[in-house]
């Protein structure tokens, strides 16, 4: 279990703010973080308990953007699940992670493709 999101950084390419190319997670127990592998168009996940991973791929090529709009409501919130999502082809190009308190539950999964992360919102379906 991962505590207390207190932090999530996006990484853009430096020509692009919209071209996402990894996202960083901080909670109590360190840091998490979801890059592309922009040769295959795979994600790559890792985790430091003490500071944030060095990127593999983008070192030269990525600046921190602006992620308030997106994850002020989730900050505080617990990870139980994360996941690592493989395509009918075999190759792993999603990761999700569920974000939670004991009344809400918010989850999101970023899709790797032409090299770039992108974020969607995972909704609850009908039951049947």
């Amino acid at each position: 279990m991962l505590t207390d999101l207190a932090e999530v950084m996006h990484l853009a390419y430096t020509n692009d703010p919209s071209w996402l190319v990894s996202v960083q997670f901080r909670f109590d127990e360190g840091y998490l973080q979801v890059e592309i592998d922009p040769d295959d168009d795979t994600v790559e996940v890792s985790f430091d308990p003490r500071q944030r991973p060095p990127l593999r791929h983008w070192v030269s090529d990525s600046v921190p953007t602006p992620t308030d709009q997106h994850y002020a409501g989730l900050l505080g919130m617990t990870s139980d699940w994360r996941w690592v999502l493989r395509n009918q082809q075999g190759y792993e190009d999603a990761f999700q992670i569920e974000l939670s308190t004991p009344s809400s539950t918010t989850t999101l999964q970023y899709l790797a493709m032409a090299s770039r992360l992108h974020l969607r919102h995972v909704n609850d379906g009908p039951n049947p």
